[in-house]
């Protein structure tokens, strides 16, 4: 076949396609272009929007989480119109800034005891940061071990010190393992300990380990092997 007329039939099938298809086609190309056309309007203006009247709002809230405040940073204050951490983290939930707000919620209500509240927003701040993701995450730990669900608390712990792996987060291992046995997983709280005792027995974390792993291989029998 030459290519003239390879070139030919190809056009008359494409041709023949679009006028069989025509309807679905077209309403195709119209899709694609709004969802093209709404992607840029929220990165453009309304994200950066949003963005800003989040900052504006949270603003108000620093001072008084910094004086450890922190039943007005999630009440307010009666009589004054002013946002909430709560609020700022529910209403902006995709921005930074909602993400900050919910840490902040998170924290305060830590601080008042209130475990499910704060579990519940620090499970909405950004616990993908490498820097404050390890924290984040140890913060929701203890909220599960308040609430005695000592599984779901080494299971934070543990991932805690998976995404730190430094001398700083070795501590959620030890805590990962400490709160495996209360949950009756044996094996895996041996495993935290031994981590610690691989990787990190320089530090003062993995200074005592070795009662830890000593303990759990009695339990789980291994030392009568």
């Amino acid at each position: 076949m030459s290519t003239d007329n390879f070139l030919n039939q190809t056009g008359k099938s494409i041709k023949d396609f679009y006028t069989k298809y025509r309807k679905v086609v077209n309403i195709a190309a119209i899709s694609i272009v709004a969802i093209a056309g709404l992607i840029a309007f929220l990165s453009i203006y309304w994200m950066p929007q949003r963005e800003k009247a989040a900052a504006t709002k949270l603003s108000k809230l620093h001072h008084y989480f910094e004086t450890d405040s922190f039943a007005v940073v999630v009440n307010g204050i009666k009589g004054k119109k002013m946002a909430t951490a709560p609020e700022i983290a529910d209403d902006y939930s995709f921005t930074k800034k909602g993400k900050e707000a919910a840490l902040m919620a998170g924290l305060s209500y830590m601080h008042l005891s209130k475990w499910e509240k704060a579990e519940k927003y620090l499970s909405k701040a950004n616990s993908k940061d490498l820097i404050l993701g390890p924290s984040i995450l140890a913060a929701k730990a203890t909220c599960y071990s308040e609430m005695n669900k000592p599984d779901k608390a080494a299971a934070a712990f543990e991932k805690a010190g998976d995404m730190g792996k430094n001398d700083f987060t070795v501590q959620y291992y030890k805590k990962a393992g400490i709160h495996y046995e209360k949950a009756g997983e044996l094996k895996k709280a041996l495993r935290c300990y031994e981590i610690i005792k691989s990787e990190y027995s320089k530090t003062e974390v993995g200074s005592d380990i070795d009662k830890y792993i000593y303990k759990v291989k009695g339990l789980l029998g291994e030392l009568n092997n």
